[in-house]
């Protein structure tokens, strides 16, 4: 019936002259008939007329009432409502177009916002069936207290292979150190970003490389020949989306590597390389190396009924002593990865609600007001029969027609602003999703529109409707008062003012907080020190050792710089290492920075007890270390530090001697205090994780960054013998920017709105 209805309705819209036709033949047929009927019983031609049509009634209303059920209909009045509106708006045009910028900032920021938090918290895993993707951790005692780990890659072959009734594929993956990985095309070199994976981690998202294939269980025997897979951002951008990528050999890290594949577009966008981890790193066969283990269940399964199939087999994985009371801990991906933003979420929706409200209350007053000049013309409509409830259709559809234009401008400008708009939004997207204006955000957009019209014309509707005829029509033609009452328009201004306080009162704490995070103590001053990333391109042996020796003495001669050193982790940078010390048999876990003499002094750190390292420690038979302040305190409470043995390194720990206390640094800016911390010589021949294969980040002690200290520190890069590749040098205040690169942007965010 509703199908038929709507054919019927839309019939009447598209073809008005033939269904009224059609009608006024229905009746003038019905009308001979009664009237045959009438001449038969013996009536004149002319009296049996007239008795037919005085039996049918007034053929005018009837025709009316014919059309009212054959014609357009509720269809129809709607678009003469329409038609009405928009010549309406079209006189005042000032009006309509304060009107349509005011919604355009209100539902253009609130389109904005709700396309990334479709994309961060409504639906941040576009693959297929994301209900069935787990994150999967191992909790084990260790000590007095249990702690949650990462799978060994022993449990995740393991699962693999006994617990398939229960997961379809189980995948581990790891993000490599930002900005510590460099491609080689052979005609350019640049950093990249990279992600470790095993077999059978693309198939747990259900994903399949555009180009080639996926890393396989081959990929990762020892001697296999080293494959990797290009992001496809990555590959458009550096090789120029070529096909013939595949199969080439480039060089990642100094050592040659096949290229197999290339990813899809919108796979985990900020990565650019994957390559498979190595088989026969120790690493990855313990639990806790901070890979992260990933499965897709099978259909129907649970979560408890994943734990509980997943923790017998794991039990019997044989990664160490003391494993045996495992506990697997199956979490929902989705959880997983929405986790931690509900905060922030609340604060941008309750902001943009704010900006939304008050948009719709200026624009309400602005139907009100001018509503003075439209009394006349609504008391007419209302005496010639339009009832109440037709002029307050009226009004909401010049409502709706207002809210839709103001829609669509706001759209189009989030559209323009939306990647902006992602930069600065505190939310944190997953690398897999990208925030886009697509059906479901131009549906909210539409509904917004909708529910806007609704707010802000509603009341002025019900108003401007029960304008009395009498006083309009006797006022046609003379000076209108104010439609807007003293007691309306002080409510009005009211709540705007109320809506606007609370607003900025948010705004406010946000930049006092960030105000007092700027002058937070993180043990150096930033404004001092300067950094440089270079690292030798010669993978032969013994070439980074020797190499940052002869750099640090060259940078040294450069004019303004007080003092220059070498870390492997910077403070305040993106990762942090970290290991376990034994002192005087008591364990604990302190975070580790391999140093070059003159690290301490380039920094700024202030020396409490004994002395930095320096050149001579480097070929003492005793190894030596430094530590911070707080790890004094916590490995050695209540008496000096200096002297002191412990060991460093978990099993296979070596003992340090302690030579000097330094002042504390934090790793991240938020917390309250620093973690103990742990420096050793980055050529210590007993540290048995010594990272002298890993490049190190030049420390400066200068004021000033100018363009020949740059183009000075890059020359003496160059200049000492192998092939280098030199990146990014930057003062320190923009190293400590980018550590507080959300509060900045939540600052920013609530500061526009």
């Amino acid at each position: 019936m509703t199908w038929r209805w709507l054919v019927a309705r839309l019939r009447g819209l598209t073809r008005r002259n033939v269904v009224a036709d059609e009608i006024r033949d229905e009746m003038h047929f019905h009308l001979a008939m009664r009237a045959a009927e009438y001449e038969a019983q013996g009536q004149s031609s002319d009296a049996a007329r007239r008795l037919a049509q005085r039996r049918f009634g007034n053929l005018a209303v009837m025709r009316d009432h014919g059309y009212d059920i054959r014609g357009g209909g509720m269809l129809e009045t709607i678009l003469q409502d329409l038609r009405y509106g928009v010549r309406a708006l079209s006189a005042r045009r000032a009006y309509t177009v304060v009107a349509v910028l005011t919604l355009a900032v209100g539902i253009g920021t609130s389109t904005a916002l709700f396309s990334v938090i479709d994309a961060a918290v409504l639906h941040p895993l576009p693959f297929p069936h994301p209900d069935e993707l787990v994150s999967l951790r191992v909790s084990t005692t260790m000590g007095m207290r249990r702690s949650a780990l990462s799978p060994s890659m022993p449990d995740v072959r393991a699962w693999r292979e006994s617990a398939a009734q229960v997961v379809a594929h189980v995948g581990m993956e790891h993000l490599a150190f930002v900005g510590q990985h460099i491609l080689d095309t052979g005609g350019e070199v640049a950093r990249v970003s990279l992600r470790y994976v095993s077999d059978d981690d693309l198939e747990v998202y259900g994903v399949t490389p555009a180009l080639g294939r996926a890393l396989t269980a081959d990929d990762l025997r020892p001697g296999a020949v080293p494959a990797i897979l290009l992001g496809h951002a990555y590959w458009q951008q550096r090789f120029g989306a070529s096909p013939d990528v595949v199969g080439r050999t480039v060089r990642l890290d100094k050592a040659s590597a096949v290229i197999v594949g290339v990813l899809p577009a919108g796979f985990d966008a900020k990565i650019d390389v994957w390559r498979p981890f190595a088989s026969d790193s120790a690493e990855n066969q313990q639990r806790g190396s901070g890979a992260d283990v990933y499965a897709r269940l099978r259909p129907g399964v649970t979560l408890d009924q994943a734990a509980r199939a997943l923790t017998p087999v794991a039990r019997r994985v044989d990664v160490g002593p003391g494993d045996r009371d495992v506990v697997v801990t199956v979490t929902s991906l989705y959880d997983e990865t929405t986790a931690g933003q509900g905060a922030t979420l609340t604060l941008l929706v309750a902001a943009v609600a704010l900006i939304l409200v008050i948009a719709c209350v200026n624009v309400a007053g602005l139907l009100v007001a001018r509503g003075a000049a439209r009394e006349t013309e609504l008391a007419i409509r209302a005496s010639i029969g339009a009832t109440r409830m037709r002029l307050v259709r009226q009004l909401l559809t010049e409502a709706l027609l207002l809210a839709v234009i103001g829609g669509v401008v706001g759209v189009i400008v989030a559209g323009l602003s939306l990647q902006a708009i992602v930069n600065i939004v505190p939310l944190s997207l997953p690398d897999s999703a990208s925030a886009t204006l697509n059906a479901r955000v131009l549906g909210f957009a539409l509904a917004l529109c909708c529910a806007c019209a609704m707010l802000f014309g509603t009341w002025p509707a019900m108003r401007l409707s029960r304008a009395s005829l009498t006083p309009s029509l006797s006022s046609a033609g003379r000076r209108h008062g104010p439609a807007l009452s003293r007691r309306g328009g002080q409510a009005l201004i009211a709540v705007e003012v109320a809506l606007a306080v609370v607003l900025l009162a948010g705004a406010g704490l946000v930049v006092t907080s960030f105000a007092r995070l700027l002058h937070v103590d993180v043990g150096f001053d930033p404004n001092a020190v300067v950094t440089m990333e270079v690292e030798p391109l010669d993978p032969a042996p013994g070439v980074l050792r020797d190499f940052y020796p002869a750099l640090l003495s060259r940078v040294r001669q450069q004019p303004g710089v007080e003092a220059a050193g070498a870390v492997d982790m910077l403070p305040l940078g993106d990762t942090m290492s970290m290991t376990s010390v034994l002192v005087d048999r008591r364990p604990a876990m302190v975070t580790i920075a391999h140093v070059l003499p003159g690290f301490f002094e380039a920094l700024g750190l202030r020396v409490i007890e004994g002395r930095p390292l320096a050149d001579a420690d480097r070929s003492t038979s005793t190894p030596v270390v430094v530590i911070s302040e707080r790890a004094a305190r916590e490995l050695f409470p209540g008496s000096s530090a200096l002297g002191r043995e412990m060991l460093v390194g978990g099993r296979q720990a070596t003992p340090h001697r302690v030579i000097g206390v330094v002042g504390n640094v934090r790793n991240w800016v938020r917390p309250s205090r620093s973690e103990p911390a742990v420096y050793l010589a980055y050529d210590d021949p007993a540290d048995p994780v010594s990272a002298q294969s890993m490049p190190l980040t030049i420390v400066l002690r200068t004021r000033l960054l100018t363009p020949a200290l740059t183009d000075g520190l890059r020359h003496a890069a160059e200049s000492i013998g192998p092939r280098v590749f030199v990146d990014r040098i930057r003062p320190g205040t923009d190293w400590f920017d980018d550590r507080i690169v959300s509060e900045h942007h939540r600052t920013e965010l609530l500061g526009l709105l």
